[in-house]
């Protein structure tokens, strides 16, 4: 199992390797726009709106909010680890 640094340091790995680069603001905004992807599949899972889903869509799209929200807090220079504990 990973970690939130192990997972932060993943995250600044690939968005380097891929030579990805982002100012807060655009990372804010895909932070946001991931957000909506697990409320609409979890409308879909509660019956709220049509469509099937399965339980590993579901984990697939809060792992992206993760991911996001890792890649924001690379991009504010911010130590999730130590700001959640």
């Amino acid at each position: 199992m990973m970690g939130i640094s192990e997972a932060r340091d993943l995250v600044r790995s690939l968005m380097e390797r891929h030579g990805v680069a982002r100012s807060p603001l655009a990372s804010l905004a895909g932070l946001v726009e991931e957000v909506g992807e697990p409320a609409s599949k979890l409308l879909v899972s509660e019956g709220l709106k049509a469509g099937s889903i399965s339980h590993s869509e579901l984990g697939y799209a809060i792992a992206e909010v993760l991911f996001e929200l890792l890649k924001l807090a690379n991009d504010c220079g911010v130590d999730v680890e130590t700001a959640f504990t």
